[in-house]
């Protein structure tokens, strides 16, 4: 692998990344819009990442059952 394969390659990665986390900061700000802003202004982001990961799994669990 050249370097210049790497380095889009680990382009796409962070793209993909940076895109799932602009989705499920959005989906979280349409569907739990409280749970965002206490979270925010009491600056406690473990309530956040719980909600966001329940998010992805669910998002996922739904694409395999769909396959």
């Amino acid at each position: 692998m050249t370097s210049n394969e790497l380095a889009m390659t680990t382009g796409g990665v962070v793209a993909v990344a940076a895109w799932i986390a602009a989705s499920v900061a959005a989906w979280l700000l349409v569907t739990a819009p409280t749970t965002v802003a206490m979270a925010v202004t009491g600056q406690d982001v473990d309530s956040i990442a719980r909600i966001a990961w329940r998010v992805i799994y669910e998002a996922v669990a739904h694409i395999i059952r769909y396959l």
